[in-house]
């Protein structure tokens, strides 16, 4: 038996048949196979479709980086350099999203775009190149440049067809927009990107994207009046629903998403009490599950709710916690924007 072929089943229960449990049983069959003599060809592709599209969905973001990492090594010893490349573009990710500093991941991927141009893994380094672009505008590095090359990337990915680039670069451009809460700029790019969660299906990035957008639609509902506020909470309300549903089949990445989004419309409704249980809620479950960023994202908005409330004590302690975070998350230009 293939264990590609399970590979590619698991990956299929756990995205478009939404069954990430049968999906694991799969992934753990295909991992079973690879165990079999002569079958370390076939590794870097199960590693690459497991740790990408199936473990996420019940476990830990973090247990992914060392898989991926491991197929990444297979791959050039076996020779299957593209999917060698996937898993290092994927690892990448899911590093940048669960929060690891930013200056160590801007080094190892300055280090992995050499060795992809030697590879002739062009594609991948779009990718690659996508995130390290996304670090340098968080570190301060030449903003101007950044918005350029992100533009190239997406232009070039619009021209060859290449819809699931697009939507990463849309990801990554929303993360921007929601650190530096560029809320009218966040609304324009969720808008306009449309729903990128198909050229994303079952990878964390499609999981990222909807908390992002629905932090992004309660935050438009909030700033909103009338029918204007009624849409912005309707479509707000779909997204909210899909990370629900992720939450009760067990995805314990996404419980601190949750926790926020509830601390968001508690803000909306008036209940204050609420709001700031959830708000506690969010940041002990963000702390507990490692997404640095997310504690710091989480502090601010936070920070935002209890300064309009004029409740400075609470305002002061949150915004100073959210620098502490962006600090250490090493989001430098963040820091600057704080001070």
């Amino acid at each position: 038996s293939s264990s590609g072929t399970f590979a590619s089943l698991a990956m299929m229960l756990c995205g478009p048949f939404g069954k990430p449990h049968e999906g694991l049983e799969m992934a753990k069959a295909a991992e079973l196979i690879l165990e079999k003599t002569g079958m370390r060809s076939s590794a870097a592709n199960t590693v690459y479709l497991t740790q990408t599209f199936c473990y996420h969905w019940v476990s830990p973001l973090q247990e992914t980086i060392a898989p991926l990492l491991n197929g990444y090594q297979i791959g050039l010893e076996t020779g299957e350099n593209e999917r060698a490349g996937f898993c290092l573009a994927n690892r990448s990710f899911h590093l940048f999203f669960i929060g690891r500093p930013l200056d160590s991941i801007q080094k190892e991927l300055e280090a992995s775009i050499p060795v992809l141009t030697q590879l002739n893994q062009e594609n991948c380094k779009s990718y690659i190149t996508c995130i390290l672009t996304t670090l340098k505008k968080l570190l301060g590095i030449d903003a101007g440049a950044s918005d350029k090359v992100m533009e190239s990337i997406f232009a070039s990915a619009t021209s060859t067809g290449d819809t699931t680039l697009s939507a990463y670069v849309n990801v990554m451009k929303l993360e921007v927009f929601v650190f530096f809460q560029e809320w009218r700029e966040a609304l324009d790019l969720v808008r306009k990107a449309g729903n990128v969660r198909l050229f994303l299906t079952g990878t964390f990035a499609s999981v990222r994207y909807t908390f992002l957008e629905a932090i992004t639609y309660l935050k438009a509902a909030q700033s909103s009046s009338g029918w204007e506020k009624r849409q912005m909470k309707k479509v707000a309300h779909k997204t909210i629903q899909l990370i629900q549903g992720w939450a009760k089949k067990g995805n314990v990445n996404v419980v601190h998403y949750l926790y926020s989004i509830d601390a968001e419309l508690a803000v909306m409704n008036g209940k204050k009490k609420k709001a700031k249980e959830k708000f506690n809620a969010a940041i002990a479950t963000s702390i507990r599950i490692g997404f640095l960023q997310d504690t710091a994202l989480i502090h601010e908005l936070a920070s935002a709710y209890f300064q309009a409330q004029g409740d400075d004590h609470w305002g002061d302690y949150h915004i100073e916690c959210a620098r502490t975070c962006y600090q250490e998350w090493g989001c430098s230009e963040k820091v600057k924007q704080l001070m």
